[in-house]
C-alpha cells in the first residue's frame, strides 16, 4: 500500500519541475465485458517500484461494501436515461426493480462491449438495446459507454480523495493525471476512435489519454514480477522475462480472447513478432452454453416465459452460475442451483416430471435434477466448455507452427477468464513442453501493466500490422482494368475505387515511424478539402477496393489551404502505436495541412 501522505509533496515537486505534469497519475480503466475496473500509481512510485501499483478492491451494493477485484460491466439508467448506478449497485437495484415489476421503464444493460468487437458497421449513431430486450428499449451505444466510463473515472477520483490526495484532483488536477483505457488487441480502429470519443465526452481530455492493448498491458505487468511471484505448475519458480525470451501471452477475457507472441530485446523493451489475432472465445461463451442447455431441456418458449414471469430468478440464474463457472472441473460432479418457478413453469405447461424428462434425453448419466439442484457430471461440463476449449486450443496450434513461434517456449495466461481451472488443464495438456505461467491476481495483470504502460509507452517498441491499409483513389485508366471502373476528368480516363497501399498484412513497424509519404492531389481546382476513404484487407496486395477480401474502414479529410496552389499533398501514416497518426503537408511548399481521419461515419454517409 502506498503511503499518500508523504508521496504528496514529492509527486508535486516532481510535476513542477518537469515537463511530463500530465503524468504526476497514471489512472488505469479496465473496461470489460463482464467485470470492470481500475488501478494507478504515481509516477514517484513508479520510479521508485514499478510494482507498487493500486487496484480498487472494494465496491459498493446498497449500503455494504464488497471485497471484489472487479465490478460488474452492467449499467442502469433511470426512465428519463439519467444515470442511477453501475456494478454491483446496478445490479442490486434492478433486480429489486423487477421483484416490484417497476422495471419496465428503467434501461439496463450489461455485456455491451462485445458490441465493438469485428463490427465493420460501427458507427455513433449504433444503438444498444437494454436487457429486457423489450421493444424500443435501446440507446445510442456512444451514452451508454461514455455512463460507465465516466462512472468509473469518478470512482477512481473519489477514492482519491478519501485517500487524503483532494489537491490533486481539485481544480486544475484533472491535469495532472494520465488516463489509460484497456482495449482487446484484436479491435479494429472503429473501436479504437469509438472508445476514444466516449472517454472524452465521458471529461477525460483527448491530450490525457493513451489506448493500451490488453495483452500488451498483461506482458509488461508480468515483466516486473517478483522471482516468487511465478510460479509453474510443477511449482517450480521462473525467473523474470529475460533478454532473448519469446513467449506467448493468451490474454482471456470475458468476450474475447487476445493471443500476441512477443521477444524481450536486449534493453528490455518489447517486440511484437506476429500480428494479433484471437477469436470471441470469452468466458461469457461458457454461459450462453449453460443457457443454451437448460433451453434444450426445457423448450425455447418455456424458456422464454420464465425470463418474462421471473425475471428476478432469470438473473439470478445467470449470475449464480457465472460465479461459479471458473472453478468448475471435468473431475467431479457440480451443483448448480436452478430456479423452482422454472421448473414448476416447465411442469406446469408439459404436465411431465422435469427429472424424469432428463432421464429420457441424449442428457441421462450426465446431468440429474434433485429439487432446485441441476447435478451436471464431468462429461456434461466437458461438453459445455468444447467450443471455447476447442477453439482456444487450436488456434494456439496453428501459431506454434509458424517459425515466430520456433523459440517460444512460455505461455503468459492472463484475464479473468484464465482463471477457469478447465482451460488452463487444456492448454497444460496440450502444450506439455511449454512452460505456462499464471500469474497472481491474473485478472488485475492487464489493468497493473496498462499503468505501468501508461507511464512508459516507449516499453514497446514494435507490433505488426493486423491488416493491409490503403485507401481508395484514382489512377489512369489503362488496358485490362474493369469497364464499369471507367470515368472522365476532362478529356481523361480515369479508373476508380483502385487499393493504394500503404502497408501490408503483418508488416512490423516501429512505434513512432512513419511509412514513407504517398502523394495524393486534389481533382478539382476549386476542391476545399480531400476525403481519401480507408480501406483495409487480408490480403497482402488487393487490386481494388471492391474485392472481397476488403473493408471500408473511414475517410482521412485533408483540408487544402485557401492560398495554397499545391494541390498536390504528400500524406504519411505512422502504423506502430496503439492508434493510427496522419501527417500531411503540400508536396512543394512543405506547408502542413489539417488531416484527421473519421472512422465512425458509414460508407453510406461518405459516398
Amino acid at each position: 500500500m502506498w503511503d499518500v501522505c508523504n508521496r504528496q509533496n514529492k509527486v508535486f515537486m516532481m510535476a513542477a519541475s518537469s515537463d511530463e505534469r500530465f503524468k504526476m497519475l497514471v489512472a488505469a480503466l479496465d473496461f470489460g465485458t463482464t467485470y470492470s475496473g481500475y488501478a494507478f500509481s504515481f509516477k514517484a512510485d513508479y520510479t521508485d517500484d514499478p510494482s507498487k501499483i493500486t487496484a480498487n478492491t472494494t465496491w459498493t451494493t446498497g449500503s455494504k461494501s464488497l471485497f471484489s477485484q472487479k465490478t460488474p460491466t452492467c449499467l442502469l439508467l433511470r426512465p428519463d436515461q439519467t444515470f442511477h448506478s453501475f456494478g454491483f449497485e446496478a445490479e442490486e437495484h434492478y433486480s429489486s426493480l423487477v421483484d416490484k415489476d417497476e422495471h419496465h421503464s428503467w434501461y439496463y444493460f450489461r455485456r455491451f462491449k462485445m458490441l465493438l468487437h469485428n463490427n465493420m458497421e460501427l458507427t455513433r449513431d449504433t444503438k444498444v438495446r437494454d436487457e429486457s430486450r423489450e421493444k424500443g428499449k435501446e440507446l445510442p451505444a456512444l451514452d451508454v459507454f461514455v455512463h460507465s466510463i465516466r462512472y468509473l473515472k469518478n470512482h477512481l477520483l473519489n477514492h482519491l480523495k478519501k485517500k487524503s490526495v483532494a489537491n490533486l484532483i481539485g481544480g486544475e488536477g484533472d491535469e495532472y493525471i494520465h488516463w489509460v483505457l484497456t482495449i482487446p488487441a484484436i479491435w479494429n480502429d472503429r473501436a479504437k476512435q469509438f472508445m476514444r470519443e466516449a472517454a472524452k465526452k465521458a471529461g477525460i481530455k483527448s491530450t490525457n489519454l493513451s489506448l493500451a492493448l490488453e495483452p500488451e498491458a498483461a506482458a509488461l505487468f508480468c515483466k516486473i514480477l517478483p522471482l516468487e511471484k511465478q510460479t509453474t505448475e510443477s511449482g517450480t519458480n521462473l525467473s523474470m522475462l529475460k533478454p532473448g525470451t519469446r513467449y506467448m501471452v493468451l490474454d482471456l477475457g470475458g468476450g474475447t480472447v487476445d493471443v500476441t507472441v512477443q521477444e524481450v530485446l536486449p534493453d528490455h523493451t518489447l517486440k511484437e513478432l506476429h500480428k494479433a489475432s484471437g477469436g470471441a472465445w470469452g468466458g461469457t461463451k461458457i454461459d450462453e452454453a449453460f443457457l443454451q442447455l437448460i433451453i434444450s431441456i426445457v423448450g425455447a418458449p418455456v424458456f422464454q416465459q420464465f425470463k418474462e414471469k421471473y425475471p428476478k430468478d432469470y438473473l439470478e440464474l445467470v449470475q449464480s452460475f457465472e460465479t461459479k463457472k471458473r472453478a468448475v472441473n471435468t473431475s467431479s460432479k457440480e451443483t448448480f442451483r436452478i430456479p423452482v418457478s422454472l421448473v414448476e413453469l416447465f411442469e406446469t405447461e408439459s404436465e411431465e416430471d422435469l427429472n424424469s424428462l432428463i432421464l429420457q434425453t441424449r442428457h441421462t448419466g450426465k446431468l440429474k435434477l434433485d429439487g432446485d439442484k441441476l447435478i451436471m457430471y464431468g462429461e456434461m461440463i466437458s461438453e459445455m466448455f468444447q467450443h471455447c476449449r476447442e477453439s482456444i486450443v487450436e488456434h494456439v496450434e496453428s501459431l506454434f507452427a509458424h517459425p515466430f513461434c520456433k523459440d517460444v517456449d512460455k505461455i503468459l495466461m492472463v484475464g479473468g477468464f484464465s482463471e477457469c481451472v478447465i482451460i488452463q488443464e487444456a492448454i497444460k495438456k496440450r502444450f506439455p513442453n511449454k512452460r505456462v505461467v499464471i500469474p497472481p491476481d491474473a485478472g488485475l495483470a492487464i489493468v497493473k501493466g496498462a499503468v505501468l504502460f501508461g507511464h512508459n509507452p516507449k516499453m514497446i517498441i514494435s507490433r505488426n500490422t493486423k491488416w493491409t491499409y490503403g485507401v481508395q483513389t484514382n489512377r489512369n485508366f489503362k488496358p485490362g482494368d474493369p469497364p464499369d471502373k471507367m470515368f472522365k476528368v476532362g478529356n481523361v480516363e480515369k479508373c476508380k475505387e483502385i487499393f493504394s497501399v500503404h502497408i501490408g498484412v503483418n508488416k512490423t513497424v516501429e512505434v513512432g515511424t512513419p511509412l514513407p509519404p504517398k502523394r495524393y492531389r486534389a481533382l478539382h481546382r476549386d476542391d476545399e478539402t480531400i476525403d481519401i476513404p480507408i480501406y483495409i484487407s487480408s490480403e497482402e496486395q488487393p487490386e481494388f477496393t471492391t474485392d472481397s477480401s476488403c473493408s471500408y474502414l473511414g475517410k482521412l479529410t485533408i483540408e487544402l489551404q485557401k492560398s495554397n496552389s499545391d494541390r498536390e499533398i504528400e500524406v504519411g501514416m505512422t502504423f506502430g502505436g496503439t492508434e493510427l497518426v496522419v501527417e500531411a503537408k503540400g508536396t512543394k511548399n512543405k506547408k502542413v495541412c489539417v488531416a484527421k481521419f473519421d472512422f465512425l461515419e458509414s460508407k453510406d454517409k461518405q459516398s
